[in-house]
Formats: structure tokens, C-alpha cells, sequence
């Protein structure tokens, strides 16, 4: 989003847009469905956000594939000056935990 919308100062980063189409491109690739939650960490004014995505498999009854696979990052963080550019880092982090799952090696080593 830009600064026109009122959302977030221009970044170099990626953006809103950039988070959605990653989540929109992670679905169609492993056939599930992306989320994406925000919440507070911790208790009082200063624990940050908790930034978890998860995905959520259509699996056949018996797969050995699990139904779901999520991780997990708390905001603010050094390595990310916006939430959108967090947000984007922990779908990446999601799509190679679900390569693991798949046991594509190639794809995340």
C-alpha cells in the first residue's frame, strides 16, 4: 500500500500487495489454503506482535501428508523495518517448512 491510502510509508521492501499475491501464489501451488494472523505477544504495551501463518492442506483420509503446517515470528524485529516485510519473511519461512514436508530437499538447501 502507499502512502496515498494512508497505510504505511514506501519502502524498498515488499509491500501488502506483495504479501497477498505470495499467499495467493502459495495456495495455487500446494492446493491448500494460506492465513495469516496478527497478535499481541505477551502481556502490556511493549510485547510486539506475534506474526504466525499457517497453511491448511486437502488431504485424502490416510494421506501422510499432515493437514496443516504453521510457523511463527514476533514483531518488531531487526531484520525487518515494516510488518509487511515481517509478514512476507514468515510466508517464506512457511513455504520452506512445507517443502520439508514434502521432502523437496533441492528446493530449500
Amino acid at each position: 500500500m502507499t502512502r496515498k491510502q494512508g497505510w504505511e510509508e514506501p519502502s524498498k521492501g515488499p509491500d501488502w500487495v506483495d504479501v497477498e499475491c505470495l499467499m495467493r501464489a502459495m495456495e495455487s501451488v500446494h492446493s491448500g489454503h494460506v492465513a495469516l494472523v496478527v497478535s499481541a505477544d505477551g502481556i502490556g504495551a511493549t510485547g510486539g506482535l506475534d506474526v504466525a501463518g499457517s497453511m491448511l492442506f486437502e488431504v485424502l483420509p490416510g494421506s501422510a501428508l499432515p493437514k496443516d503446517v504453521a510457523v511463527h515470528a514476533v514483531w518488531p524485529c531487526k531484520a525487518h523495518p515494516t510488518l509487511a516485510s515481517h509478514a512476507f519473511s514468515v510466508l517464506h519461512d512457511l513455504d520452506v517448512a512445507i517443502s520439508k514436508v514434502y521432502q523437496n530437499e533441492a528446493l530449500w538447501k
